[in-house]
């Protein structure tokens, strides 16, 4: 809990207390102090909710967040894996038209590395 709504509600309580005492007493000035403290009490009781509430709202961020890039590393080998199947399906089928593509690509590099040299 945070400190916040603890002093908020002790600020409430005790400006109702004023409030009550001013009532008893015919004193519109301490009644009137009791009230504006009762209102701030309770505003500063509402912020200290307000910060509880974004604490506890990372924190479930926080705590997910292992699940996220579990899911997201299981999706990314899923995906690896089907593109590894499907060129080796690829290249199973066309191993001849393969090693020419991977031997002409390989003829092209090493002619525009010796090219540069000269």
């Amino acid at each position: 809990m945070d400190s916040d709504r603890i002093i908020g509600a002790g600020k409430e309580l005790g400006g109702k207390a004023q409030q009550r005492l001013g009532e008893w007493t015919g004193d519109a000035g301490t009644q009137a102090q009791g009230l504006a403290d009762q209102a701030a009490g309770a505003a500063r009781n509402v912020y200290g909710q307000a910060k509880d509430a974004a604490r506890d709202a990372v924190r479930g961020l926080a705590d997910s967040a292992p699940d996220y890039a579990d899911q997201a590393r299981e999706t990314g080998r899923h995906y690896y894996e089907r593109g590894n199947r499907a060129v080796a399906r690829q290249v199973g089928d066309r191993h001849l038209a393969a090693l020419l593509v991977a031997g002409g690509i390989g003829y092209l590099f090493g002619w525009l590395l010796h090219g540069r040299h000269h």
